[in-house]
């Protein structure tokens, strides 16, 4: 019987039609993620006003989501490593498309603030089954940059919501933007269930039927014939036990406790200078309009940055390259409040920090994708968003208690450029462990 390694055949496949068409359903599913705090925080104003609801009830309902997040990364990670990343992509889009929908229609705050947290479980169970099916089927040489470009639907849904906002918002009132954010995904969904085919390593180590992994191969290399006894197989094994487990088994766990360190202090820093940036600069003297634009650079910085990411990391190695631009993004984000109110170069700054730090999110995406094996790589990518996500919501949190104990602009962005230069030093870190696992050895050993 003829044995066909999948592993091989993917790796010699080109970037084609196939891996395009399950790479632009993901990305479509990612824009809603980057999408969903800028519709809640556009719409709050108004929504506030039609559901009575006071400034104190809005900072909960901005958590609502980001908390969801984390369960859903925690939880249905894990989940779509056991039962299948297709299967829980789906429910997850259908799941956060329904509770945008839902949100039109609640009547008060403990409802919505049940479907924003609803509506964080569905994006938060969504991202690491998009991230690996976006890169199960490319060359493991371009598994990087798909995954940066992957990221960087992030800050495009942000920018792209924003522009719609401006016209739908004025025109047919705040709830027209949830339905829009609620049908996207509904209709994502249905493209994942017609379109994109389970990962086909997942299945094998699963033992599925024979006829479902032929149907998944003949769309990958339809120019190639293997005959009818042919048995497919992959270089990896299934690992026993919860996958979470083994993210510190086999030499890993040094890896995975720095990653997840350094998921942390990057979204501490990024959530917080999203949520703070405009106030900061409003109590600096800057015109409401100016620190709106501000916020725009730094949305266009991180699109640009993250999207390149992947493809740089390839040219320019991984660790030391991101503990550089994280170094820069940490210089940028601290000048940002020395130079307010001068909106050209605080706007220069803002930029240059969306495009150094949102580059670095990307790339410790990338990290993740490419260090865990098949069996836990949902499980891996899905925990270091949560943590991620964890030191999001702690970030704006701390700001805060800086604000109110009267700290000055210009020393608060320097102690949110802290965490930035704390994620720097754990790539250099990461870069010197002797102990991480094989694939991690094996894909960076070039770099």
């Amino acid at each position: 019987m003829n044995t066909v390694l999948v592993d091989d055949l993917i790796d010699e496949r080109p970037f084609g039609l196939f891996q395009a068409g399950i790479f632009a359903i993901c990305f479509l599913i990612a824009l809603m993620d980057g999408a969903n705090v800028q519709v809640m925080g556009l719409s709050a104003p108004l929504m506030a006003v039609d559901l009575k609801l006071t400034p104190a009830q809005l900072g909960p309902l901005f958590a609502g989501s980001e908390f969801g997040f984390m369960m859903g990364a925690l939880l249905l990670g894990p989940l779509a490593d056991r039962i299948g990343r297709k299967t829980v992509l789906v429910a997850c889009a259908w799941l956060f498309g329904l509770a945008s929908l839902g949100t039109v229609a609640a009547p008060g705050f403990a409802a919505l603030l049940t479907l924003r947290v609803v509506t964080g479980i569905g994006l938060g169970g969504a991202a690491p089954c998009l991230v690996s099916l976006a890169t199960e089927y490319v060359s493991q040489r371009y598994r990087g940059r798909v995954a940066s470009l992957l990221w960087a639907a992030m800050p495009a849904g942000g920018v792209i919501a924003g522009f719609a906002a401006s016209v739908v918002i004025p025109q047919y009132g705040w709830k027209s933007m949830f339905y829009l954010s609620g049908i996207v995904p509904i209709v994502a969904a249905i493209l994942v269930l017609l379109f994109v085919p389970e990962s086909v390593r997942l299945l094998i180590l699963s033992n599925a039927p024979q006829q479902r992994i032929e149907r998944i191969i003949r769309r990958l290399a339809p120019s190639r014939s293997f005959g009818d006894a042919v048995r497919y197989a992959t270089h990896e094994h299934q690992e026993k036990g919860l996958p979470v487990k083994h993210l510190f088994m086999d030499g890993r766990a040094p890896f995975t406790a720095l990653l997840w360190l350094a998921f942390f202090l990057n979204f501490l820093a990024l959530i917080a200078t999203l949520a703070w940036t405009s106030t900061l600069l409003r109590s600096a003297a800057m015109p409401v309009a100016d620190a709106a634009t501000v916020i725009g650079w730094n949305n266009v910085g991180g699109t640009i940055g993250v999207a390149i990411a992947g493809a740089v990391m390839e040219r320019l190695g991984t660790y030391r390259f991101l503990a550089l631009i994280y170094t820069v993004g940490a210089i940028a984000l601290a000048l940002t409040g020395i130079c307010a109110p001068h909106t050209a170069s605080v706007a220069l700054c803002s930029g240059l920090t969306g495009l150094f730090v949102g580059g670095a999110t990307s790339g410790l995406i990338a990290i993740a994708t490419i260090a865990y094996p098949t069996a836990i790589r949902s499980t891996g990518v899905g925990w270091g968003l949560a943590a991620g996500r964890f030191g999001g919501a702690s970030g704006p949190v701390v700001v805060g208690a800086l604000v109110a104990a009267g700290f000055p602009v210009a020393q608060t962005f320097i102690v949110i450029s802290a965490p930035v230069l704390g994620a720097a030093l754990v790539m250099l870190m990461m870069g010197r462990l002797n102990t991480v696992h094989a694939t991690d050895r094996a894909e960076f050993a070039a770099h």
